[in-house]
This record gives structure tokens, sequence and C-alpha cells, in this order.
């Protein structure tokens, strides 16, 4: 994806930094937890699904052989939002439909900037994930906070680009009423909260079915992934 993407000479100082040990990944992984997890909260909408996605990337990445010492940061960041994008590939291609007569007022190059990221982050959760959609937010995180490329948005979530902008631009919209109403980012409560998502269409006091199991699924890996450090049905996308 184009937020890897790197000149000819950032290949090369990396290639002098030597490739990282296995250790050294999962160390990055470890370092980074929290906002890995956030991250993969965000696509997912669900706090187990959140979790097997930063289990396995970290997992799957540790027996990758070819990341540089320099790429690290860059890679667990990559490694847990590809992860998390996958385990809601369905959900994020039902909810694309809703947006094929959306028309957007922001441009493809309005990003996130790292205040905004930082408010972002203060912002509970659970409001973002009752806000928006699961293509909105997986937009919201690759072209707002990664900052990544609209055709690398589109190419990872395997939806059209213009489909793609239409999502992104009700986050932003969203992200903007949001700070407008009260001037002040909404306070997230200390740690992240166990979340479950009920989407919309979902029938009154249940719980949709494909998240439902998914979730039952996801504890299952879960358990699995942490006791094996790798979940042996995970690949990459």
């Amino acid at each position: 994806m184009e937020w890897f993407h790197s000149t000819e000479r950032e290949q090369t100082e990396r290639t002098k930094g030597g490739l990282a040990s296995s250790h050294e990944i999962q160390a990055a992984f470890a370092a980074q937890r929290d906002y890995l997890y956030w991250l993969a909260l965000l696509i997912t909408g669900d706090g187990a699904l959140a979790e097997l996605a930063v289990v396995n990337a970290s997992a799957l990445s540790a027996n990758y052989s070819s990341v540089f010492r320099a790429w690290l940061v860059g890679w667990a960041t990559y490694a847990t939002v590809r992860a998390a994008v996958r385990e809601v590939r369905d959900l994020i291609s039902a909810s694309a439909s809703h947006y094929g007569d959306s028309s957007c007022e922001h441009r493809d190059d309005d990003v996130l900037s790292d205040d905004q990221i930082l408010a972002l982050r203060n912002v509970d959760p659970r409001d973002i994930v009752a806000a928006l959609e699961p293509l909105a937010r997986s937009a919201l995180v690759l072209r707002g906070i990664q900052h990544a490329s609209m055709g690398d948005c589109a190419l990872l979530l395997d939806v059209p680009r213009r489909i793609v902008g239409a999502a992104y631009c009700q986050a932003l919209r969203w992200n903007s009423e949001r700070t407008d109403a009260d001037g002040v980012p909404h306070r997230r409560s200390s740690g992240f909260p166990s979340l479950s998502y009920t989407p919309a269409g979902a029938e009154a006091g249940g719980e949709d079915k494909d998240i439902r199991k998914k979730r039952t699924d996801a504890e299952n890996k879960s358990e699995n992934a942490a006791r094996n450090k790798i979940n042996p049905n995970a690949s990459w996308l």
C-alpha cells in the first residue's frame, strides 16, 4: 500500500538496518498494542474480533522473514489493519451498497491531522461504531488515520474507489459534526470497553446473527491463538 511505498534511498537505508528478528517483530507489536487494538476495534466494531486481528497479525508477522527493522512500526500497523479488514470483509461489502447514490463535498486529500487523530482517540469507540457503518469506519482508519491513498483503500477493501470516497466523506462529516456540536471531544472511559456492535437493521433488543456468530468464533479462535501463538486458519489477504 502507498503508505509503505518508499524511494530507492529509503529502501537502501532499510536494507542497511537489516531484517528484524521474530523477537523484534513481537516487541514492536507489544509496544503499540493499545494503538493497534484501537485501529482494529474501529474497523471490526467488536472487541473479540479486534483482539483476534491483533493476535493473528502479530503471530503471522513473527513468521515473516522480510521485515526491515526500520519498517517495524509501520509493518505492525499495516498487518493489523489487514487482519481486521479480513475479519469483517463481508460486513464491509454489505455496507458498501448504502453509498451508491451518495455525494461528497470533501476532497480526496482531506486526511486527519495529528491533533484530530489524538482527539479521535479520546472518543468512546462505542460512539464511533454506533455512528458509522463498517465501510465508513474502515475508510476513516485507512484514509483518515493512516493516510493511505484512495486507490489503496479501494484495493484493500475490495470496494470501488467512488464508494470508498463516499463512505469516507460520511466519516469526515460525522467527525466534523461531532467536534462542532460541543467544541471538545467526547471522552472515553479508561481502557477500552468490551465492544459489541449492533448494526443498523438488526432486530430491536437483539444482535445481528453474523456479528454474533463471528464474535463467538473469534472468542474461540482467540483462545486457541493465545495458546498456540498463531491461528492455523489465518492467512494474508
